[in-house]
This record gives C-alpha cells, sequence and structure tokens, in this order.
C-alpha cells in the first residue's frame, strides 16, 4: 500500500472518531463507526500475506455485527426503550470487551507491530465515546462487563510469553476499566485514554526497533538502557504505584459511581496483570547494578514518549481537578 493511501485512510479514521465525538444522533454516531471501521482494515495490510487477510475477515465480522445490532437497537428503542441494552452490547463487541472478547487476541495475533498499536489504541475511542453518550441508567448496566473484562484480561495473560499476547489481555483489563471511568465523569474518561495511548506508545517504540516476540527474549538483551524502561513502561500500564498507570485507576476507584463488589472485582483484576507482569520484569531488574544503571542511555525520541506518558497526564489532572 502506498503512502497517499495510508494518509487517506488515516485521515478517515481521525475524522470518524471526531464525527463520533461530535455526534448529536445515533445515526450520525454509526456513520461515524462505519467509517471508522473501513478507514482501519486497509491499513491491516502492510505486508498483504494470507494471515493478515484471515485477521481483516476476523475483524470486520464482529463490527459488522456490532454495527448492525447497534443500529437496529437504536431504531427499534424509539418504541422499546429496553432495547438500548442491545446498543451497549454492541459497543462491548466492537470494544471486545470480554465476555465478546473472543475476535480480539486471534486478530492481533495476525497482524503487523503498527496495525496492532492502533487496535489497541486509537480504535478504542469512538465505541468509548460512544458509551459514554448513554444515559446514566444504562451505564449502570454496563458495570459487571466492566469488571468481568477486568478479571478475565488478568487471568488470561497468566503464562503468556509473547508479548504481542500480553499486551492484547492487557488491553482487554483496561478496556474494563475505561468502561468504569464512563460513570467517574467525562474528564477522567479523557485522562485515562490518553494515558493509555501515551504508554503504548512509548512501548511500540521500544518494539519496533526488536525481532524478538518473546518477552523473556527481550529482556535477556545485552543493552540494559532498553529493557529497563520498557519495563517501567509495561509495570505502569500495569498499574504498579507510584507510577501513572496507578494514579489513574486511583481516579477511577476514587470518582467511580459502581457498586462495590465491582470496584473489588476491578482491584482484583489489576492484581492479576500486576502479578504476572511482576513475575517477568522482576528478576531482570534485580539483576542490574549500580554500573549497569549509569551507562543507561535513552534517545531524544524514547527520552520524551517516556516523560510524556508520565507527566502530561499529572499537568491534565493538575489543570482540569
Amino acid at each position: 500500500m502506498k503512502s497517499p493511501n495510508k494518509l487517506l485512510f488515516i485521515f478517515l479514521m481521525i475524522s470518524s472518531t471526531c464525527m463520533v465525538a461530535s455526534s448529536s444522533n445515533w445515526l450520525t454516531t454509526w456513520m461515524g463507526l462505519e467509517i471508522n471501521m473501513l478507514g482501519y482494515i486497509p491499513i491491516m495490510f502492510l505486508k498483504e500475506n494470507t494471515s493478515e487477510s484471515e485477521a481483516a475477515v476476523k475483524y470486520l465480522i464482529p463490527q459488522s455485527l456490532g454495527s448492525t445490532i447497534f443500529i437496529a437497537s437504536a431504531i427499534i428503542s424509539s418504541h422499546f426503550n429496553n432495547l438500548q441494552v442491545l446498543m451497549l452490547i454492541a459497543m462491548c463487541l466492537k470494544l471486545g470487551v470480554a465476555p465478546f472478547h473472543f475476535w480480539f487476541p486471534p486478530v492481533m495475533a495476525s497482524l503487523e507491530l503498527i496495525p496492532a498499536f492502533i487496535l489497541l489504541t486509537w480504535q478504542k475511542i469512538a465505541p468509548i465515546l460512544a458509551i459514554s453518550s448513554f444515559n446514566f441508567t444504562l451505564l449502570k448496566t454496563m458495570m459487571p462487563i466492566a469488571m468481568i473484562s477486568a478479571l478475565w484480561g488478568g487471568v488470561g495473560g497468566i503464562n503468556q510469553t509473547d508479548i504481542r499476547s500480553l499486551l492484547t489481555y492487557s488491553s482487554i483489563a483496561h478496556t474494563g476499566w475505561m468502561l468504569a471511568s464512563v460513570s467517574s465523569g467525562y474528564m477522567i474518561l479523557i485522562t485515562y485514554i490518553t494515558t493509555y495511548i501515551l504508554i503504548n506508545i512509548s512501548i511500540y517504540s521500544f518494539l519496533s526497533k526488536e525481532q524478538t516476540k518473546s518477552y523473556k527474549q527481550f529482556f535477556s538483551s545485552k543493552e540494559p538502557s532498553k529493557f529497563f524502561i520498557l519495563a517501567i513502561m509495561i509495570l505502569s500500564l500495569a498499574g504498579l504505584p507510584p507510577l501513572m498507570g496507578f494514579v489513574m485507576k486511583l481516579l477511577v476507584i476514587m470518582f467511580t459511581e459502581a457498586k462495590m463488589v465491582v470496584i473489588f472485582g476491578l482491584i482484583l483484576g489489576a492484581l492479576l496483570s500486576l502479578l504476572y507482569y511482576l513475575s517477568l520484569t522482576f528478576s531482570t531488574l534485580l539483576s542490574f547494578n549500580k554500573a549497569h544503571l549509569t551507562k543507561t542511555q535513552m534517545t531524544s525520541s524514547q527520552t520524551i514518549l517516556f516523560l510524556l506518558s508520565q507527566i502530561l497526564p499529572l499537568s491534565l489532572i493538575l489543570f482540569f481537578f
């Protein structure tokens, strides 16, 4: 795929997300979601091999099903308000939230790194913004789904060695936290999504230069600067205090209006995610000595991304709260 085509499809993805964010009716929201899907599918074809075609089909079918359920329930709900819950289920299917995540891990396993990270980050914004426009009564029914997703993401990541699988199940868990942050307030939701995207971009900046897929193989390299900063970013993604990922989860817990059972499930899922991340990184971090740490160096772009992911969300919190 040539570069002008890439720019066109990226523009479609960005403009469609803005359409969903600014829409005032369900028809415009549905149109934005459809344009977002059609703009992303051509980006999936980087090497144009069989696995990417298979991933595109596995992505297209649940997304189309979710869009069909969404627009059908939006039309019928004008007469029967009880069917609005189907709109919520449709958005959860498009997000890949557990237990509607059956398509998400196979698609992530078949994609190249750039489309995979777009699917992890940008493709979550439009459905989350659509969910945030639902009424408060409907959002309360979504809280058990958020708890199940956080728990499923924590359990599914155990015994995974491929870093893409780890990030996939971590994304399922974080999507549950995003759903819980919808009831916490619009600014907390935006700040949480910004933090999640910045941390993932920082991880991508390190993984894009490595050929190994195994997390342990990457951590066994001889350059301590790479896997030390990568370990910090992944532990921040898991929610280890006092890193930024922990601050965002703490804000969600403080301001959410979910029940205590849901909050307990979210915390348990976060602890499970932190457990398998610590088991992979703790032995490596303990192997550092003072000589290794003094030789740790980062490139300018990696330094900027690392600082942005930890400082920019804090500045957003101070500005809005």
